[in-house]
């Protein structure tokens, strides 16, 4: 009688080499609807096809979402915004260095105020008595001054102020006068000699109205005869409404709410031309 052959000694199920070759294949076919899916340049299926592979790779759990919201990963932006106020204090405390490291405190007095802050150069280093023009230390004191409004984009405000001793000349009639040909000159040494931006730059004569030290004794006159330099904080710009220009040098209310002689740079030509005329 013949033997039976012995069954095969394979173990049940499928061979090992299968779910490899499985994997294999599910992984290409993957790839295939990934490239097909990029192929159609629909960026909306794009991300839901990058979402369904990375959720199937264990990457994402339960969905397919793949845009990730701003708001959650950066901090909101007013905990990190910068008050016009700050940088205005941190523009002068660099101002103070800067005049203090070139020794030029004892001639440009800075001050912080609601409006900006202030640059106070005495006249005396700019002017002659009863003079516009430009003394032989003007030039280097106004380089200085060019420089710090160079390291802002602030706009600017020359103002002229004098003492309460009348002025009668052909050429400056009163302090109203001799106020504003100071502060008009001054701008244009930065707007022509220094070539900065004319739109930034305006120019205001107080005449002898706006004071800081009383005109009784020679030191007070001496501290009010100034050339003031405001650079204005851009807030309080925005706050305060324009207001309308009146004919040529009539005595009127600035943007400070202060009685001044206002001219801007279209009207300079003409404070000149007058100027010139009455020599």
């Amino acid at each position: 009688m013949a033997k039976k052959k012995k069954g095969c000694s394979c173990e049940p199920g499928l061979p090992g080499w299968m779910a490899t070759f499985s994997d294999m294949m599910t992984l290409l076919l993957t790839f295939f609807v990934l490239l097909l899916s990029m192929s159609s340049l629909d960026q909306q299926r794009i991300k839901e096809a990058l979402g369904s592979l990375k959720g199937s790779l264990g990457v994402l759990h339960g969905g397919t979402k793949t845009e990730v919201n701003v708001r959650e990963l950066l901090p909101s932006l007013e905990m990190v915004e910068i008050s016009p106020r700050q940088l205005v204090d941190k523009d002068y405390e660099r101002i103070r260095l800067e005049l203090y490291r070139k020794k030029m405190d004892n001639k440009i007095r800075a001050d912080r105020t609601e409006m900006g802050i202030l640059l106070h150069i005495d006249s005396s280093v700019l002017f002659g008595p009863g003079q516009a023009e430009f003394g032989a230390e003007a030039e280097a004191v106004l380089k200085d001054v060019a420089e710090i409004l160079r390291e802002t984009r602030w706009q600017v405000r020359v103002e002229g102020h004098t003492d309460n001793v009348p002025i009668r000349t052909v050429r400056f009639p009163s302090n109203w006068e001799l106020s504003t040909a100071r502060a008009v000159n001054t701008l244009r040494f930065f707007t022509e000699q220094q070539k900065m931006e004319p739109a930034r730059f305006s120019a205001v004569g107080y005449g002898e109205t706006q004071p800081v030290a009383s005109n009784e004794d020679t030191e007070g006159r001496a501290r009010n005869r100034r050339v003031t330099v405001v650079l204005i904080e851009p807030s309080g710009v925005k706050k305060e409404p324009p207001q309308g220009r009146k004919p040529h040098g009539r005595a009127e209310k600035t943007r400070s709410g202060r009685s001044g002689f206002s001219f801007s740079l279209n009207m300079k030509r003409r404070v000149l031309e007058q100027a010139r005329g009455g020599e």
